[in-house]
């Protein structure tokens, strides 16, 4: 069953048709979710690409309370879905694309953990960059349950990291401003589970919990600062942090 959903969601990905969620019946609980979701990563691996990192997803209050969810949830970061520098975000082949803003973390040193902190997150990052991740659900209609959007990597789609700079003492402080065409959406680091750094340090206990650590040189994704947001063909995206710095990325 689990290899079975984990081809299902591999296959939307691929051939831009979306999964059945009648399928997700099968998806009884968390447990079994992340099961699909690491075997999707196999998949795409043997066809050649790569992990980078992760990324985590409902890192605020409202975005756990909309699933349901007692603590965020993550994802993993292809190599194959960062785009370059200058790279346009191709919305065919998506379904519904959003763009969330994003601090993106470079590890310096593993977190191997446990009880891992902000504070140790601080200092074993290297560099922090702006950054855009474009979630999409692969399931027809979305993902009406937490099993079903863990299942399917959380929704993780495309990301672009804007220049990497050396991370400020507080990155809760950190506001952002999102324009796409007319629209300017405002956001705050503080959304991001209070700090960003502490949004990393739970992954680092999610991930040790279930056998695994952050190493050096992992690039996180580490929860948006700004409400999701539709985009288009023809969009300009530009994402301002303040002294973290600016991402620009067009969309076709």
């Amino acid at each position: 069953m689990t290899l079975e959903l984990a081809q299902r969601l591999w296959q939307a990905g691929k051939s831009g048709t979306a999964a059945d969620p009648a399928a997700a019946d099968q998806l009884d609980d968390l447990e079994t979710a992340y099961a699909v979701e690491n075997a999707t990563r196999d998949l795409v691996l043997a066809a050649g690409d790569r992990t980078i990192g992760y990324k985590i997803g409902l890192t605020s209050q409202s975005a756990r309370d909309a699933f349901g969810a007692r603590e965020p949830a993550a994802g993993h970061l292809l190599a194959g879905r960062l785009l370059q520098d200058g790279q346009p975000i191709v919305t065919a082949g998506l379904f519904e694309p959003k763009v969330e803003v994003e601090v993106a973390f470079i590890l310096g040193e593993a977190l191997p953990g446990p009880g891992v902190t902000a504070q140790d997150v601080y200092r074993a990052t290297a560099a922090v960059a702006p950054a855009f991740e474009i979630v999409d659900s692969r399931w027809r209609g979305g993902a009406r349950t937490l099993p079903m959007l863990v299942a399917d990597n959380t929704n993780a789609a495309r990301a672009v990291l804007g220049p990497r700079v050396e991370p400020p003492v507080d990155l809760s402080k950190i506001t952002a401003t999102l324009l796409t065409g007319s629209r300017t959406v405002p956001g705050s680091a503080a959304a991001v589970m209070g700090d960003p750094a502490q949004a990393v340090a739970w992954l680092a206990g999610h991930l040790l919990r279930n056998g695994s650590r952050l190493e050096a040189g992992d690039i996180i994704l580490s929860g948006t600062l700004c409400a999701p947001t539709p985009i288009s063909a023809g969009d300009r995206l530009v994402a301002d942090l303040g002294e973290l710095g600016r991402v620009v990325v067009d969309v076709s």
